[in-house]
């Protein structure tokens, strides 16, 4: 009776699991998520000024 618990056991582990046998990560905690946000609006501010400064040809692309 335990070995047939023990297959049920290991076919539902089966399922919960990738296909290539990973399991699933652990959902981000709120400090990961928030510090992430602020590394990306950092970066987005960073490329939106690098595109405003090429684009009033402060920073030339093409050397003259």
């Amino acid at each position: 009776m335990n070995q047939k618990r023990d297959a049920r056991d290991e076919h539902q582990d089966e399922q919960l699991g990738r296909q290539d046998g990973h399991r699933y990560d652990a959902p981000e905690s709120d400090e990961d998520r928030i510090s992430k946000e602020w590394a990306y609006a950092a970066l987005g501010l960073l490329v939106v000024v690098l595109l405003v400064l090429i684009a009033t040809g402060k920073v030339p692309i093409f050397g003259a």
